[in-house]
């Protein structure tokens, strides 16, 4: 290996591992940020929802149905865009959780297992940045493939060619094209919903680290989350 080649490893290696350090102590740090955020229905202690890992402090009571997931990139420290948008959504009232792109099947698994229950809170919305865009993708075309409808899926700047296939309603992958205009998402046998790749390079000069920060993109995709939801109905 030259060495160029092996400085450059190593000073990949180094910021990793800072990624790696700050997101663990971010994720510690803000675990509790959604305690009061009641898991949907009555459900036992073993398929309950995950706590939330935004990372800004915010309280919001549910007041509208369905589940949303947001879903982050490398280390959790380059897709903060997504806290900020879960704690806009949070105050408006949906139950908007963020986690870490790795996690996204052990996430639909629990969905899975929670509709034979009859414990999930529809619709079912998913959004995601770089690898969490990635993610988003594999996870609902698993869950559809699982007969578990989803309403909404929303990419921002994925790294891959993504597929999303039966079962799943509106696809937006909002993307900056690669060199190969290969990050964008793909029909998969058995797909009827609508689907859009919108291109927005040069648009206010968005890069890769800031295209799910953009609050334009927060307000359509927050609308268009609350046209799919409902006002909760209240105990009697």
């Amino acid at each position: 290996m030259s060495n160029y080649l092996l400085r450059k490893s190593k000073i990949v290696s180094v910021l990793l591992g800072i990624a790696f350090f700050v997101s663990a102590c971010g994720s510690s740090a803000s675990s509790s940020n959604n305690a009061k955020l009641k898991p949907i229905g009555n459900v036992n202690s073993s398929l309950s929802r995950l706590p939330s890992e935004i990372n800004i402090p915010v309280k919001g009571k549910i007041t509208r149905t369905g589940e949303i997931y947001l879903l982050r990139g490398l280390a959790n420290v380059f897709s903060r865009g997504m806290d900020t948008m879960g704690a806009k959504m949070v105050r408006a009232g949906l139950d908007a959780r963020v986690y870490n792109h790795s996690i996204w099947k052990s996430l639909a698994d629990n969905i899975i297992a929670r509709k034979k229950k009859k414990q999930v809170s529809y619709p079912i919305i998913i959004m995601g940045h770089s690898l969490g865009g990635n993610a988003s993708a594999l996870m609902a075309k698993y869950l559809g493939d699982n007969n578990v409808k989803v309403k909404y899926v929303v990419t921002f700047d994925p790294t891959v060619t993504t597929y999303v296939g039966r079962n799943i309603n509106r696809v937006v992958n909002f993307y900056l094209p690669n060199d190969a205009n290969s990050n964008i998402v793909k029909k998969a046998t058995g797909f009827r919903g609508a689907l859009k790749n919108i291109n927005v390079r040069g648009v206010r000069g968005l890069t890769h680290t800031t295209i799910e920060k953009d609050s334009n993109f927060h307000n359509q995709v927050i609308n268009r989350t609350l046209s799919y939801t409902k006002k909760r109905r209240k105990k009697r």
